[in-house]
């Protein structure tokens, strides 16, 4: 049967999607037919790139007749992988790297683009559009150092890996059910909050001395932020209070926010929100200051000798929080600095059992690649059942992990 004939056969999941498929030089490349004819089953517009090493086990007309198009085996004048990664007209929703050889993944790694494929698995990553990648090799091959470092550095950007069977010792391609069901997950995501709303606190309070200075710390808002747009892609209706004290681009900002100065002003914030009754949920991933000094009118003069500042403590949020909503599901980040990770989980242990709450996620802060004003992060989270799940890399890919691990709980409640 022809492309046109089987196509949406299956159903529509996939209308008005574009699949790129890079195919490298693995013998699990005479399966890429069948996952183009079954893109194409589900509404979908499968375009394949190919290695000249994939050549030698899937042939371009074996390609041109399953998809209906001719497939690319060079990046010609017309720059394809930018049109595939930037081009509105053209740009594509989903690369799938399948099968991906260790060789091309250890390239992909090291940002090596001398192929087609490569090429515009570079240009994906670049204009943030979902990888997937599907290892079919040896096991020697995979299961070494070498490839076990590239593959977890390439995870650790957000790309996806599915893994494939074992059997006599090679990684084989997937069934067509399991790799049709990432495609979909990336695509379409679950909406497991949908019909959820969430109220989120992020950024630095700021706690005047005069009417020019305060105090404070160098949090950028960053986690908040993108935890906030994780959530809302998982379906749920997202309010964030933010600080004052935050780096972020307020135009960058695509769901409700309101910015607060003190930490009291955050707390009446949170209050007010939460009286309407209508969040499932609390996230505090904000930086809030824990004491508050004697406000002075104006500006103290300068040049003294010596000046002294009279410190209060501020509310603890969490604490009163779960006191006047007792059900409310709550997350809270707990920041340390400078102690050993068995002593920080101790702490966020502690935390979690003193304000009962569900989640604590704990992190190290003050160093130049974790926390405040990084872009990544470590983050050690704690659940009820005192299980913890450690998250490191990129500020916005751990955003999307720990959106899921909190969706998967509340729905598990």
């Amino acid at each position: 049967m022809s492309s046109s004939e089987i196509y949406g056969t299956k159903g529509d999941l996939l209308k008005g999607k574009r699949i790129l498929i890079g195919v490298t030089g693995s013998i699990a490349a005479i399966e890429a037919p069948h996952l183009v004819r079954e893109i194409l089953r589900y509404s979908g517009e499968p375009i394949v790139v190919l290695s000249k090493e994939a050549q030698r086990f899937v042939t371009l007309d074996a390609l041109t007749w399953s998809t209906g198009k001719v497939p690319f085996s060079i990046i010609s004048g017309l720059s394809e992988h930018i049109l595939w990664s930037v081009n509105p007209d053209h740009k594509v929703d989903l690369f799938m790297l399948c099968p991906a050889t260790a060789n091309s993944i250890s390239k992909l790694a090291g940002g090596i683009a001398d192929g087609p494929v490569t090429l515009s698995a570079l240009a994906c990553i670049g204009a943030e559009i979902p990888v997937i990648i599907v290892p079919a090799a040896h096991k020697v091959l995979l299961d070494n150092s070498i490839t076990e470092k590239n593959i977890k550095y390439l995870t650790q950007l957000g790309i996806k890996f599915t893994s494939s069977e074992e059997i006599e010792n090679k990684y084989k391609f997937p069934s067509l059910n399991k790799l049709m069901e990432a495609i979909f997950d990336s695509i379409n995501p679950l909406q497991l909050l949908k019909g959820k709303k969430v109220l989120l606190t992020g950024g630095a309070t700021r706690e005047y001395i005069d009417d020019v200075r305060y105090l404070s710390n160098p949090s950028s808002g960053l986690s908040s932020h993108y935890v906030a747009n994780a959530l809302q892609q998982l379906g749920a209706e997202v309010f964030l209070i933010l600080g004052e004290g935050n780096s972020l681009d307020i135009n960058s900002i695509n769901y409700p926010f309101t910015i607060v100065q003190s930490t009291e002003n955050m707390y009446n914030q949170v209050v007010e929100q939460l009286s309407t009754g209508s969040y499932n949920s609390l996230i505090s991933v904000a930086a809030v200051s824990d004491y508050t000094p004697d406000y002075q009118v104006g500006k103290i003069p300068s040049g003294q000798s010596e000046f002294s500042i009279k410190l209060k403590p501020t509310v603890k949020i969490i604490k009163s929080i779960r006191e006047k909503f007792p059900s409310l599901f709550i997350v809270s980040y707990k920041a340390e600095v400078r102690i050993s990770k068995d002593d920080l989980i101790k702490k966020a242990q502690h935390f979690r059992e003193q304000n009962k709450v569900e989640i604590v996620c704990a992190n190290w802060v003050g160093e130049v690649d974790k926390g405040f004003m990084s872009n990544t992060n470590e983050l050690f989270v704690i659940q009820e059942n005192m299980e913890v799940i450690y998250l490191n890399g990129s500020k916005k890919n751990i955003g999307k992990e720990l959106a899921s691990i909190i969706a998967k709980t509340i729905n598990e409640k």
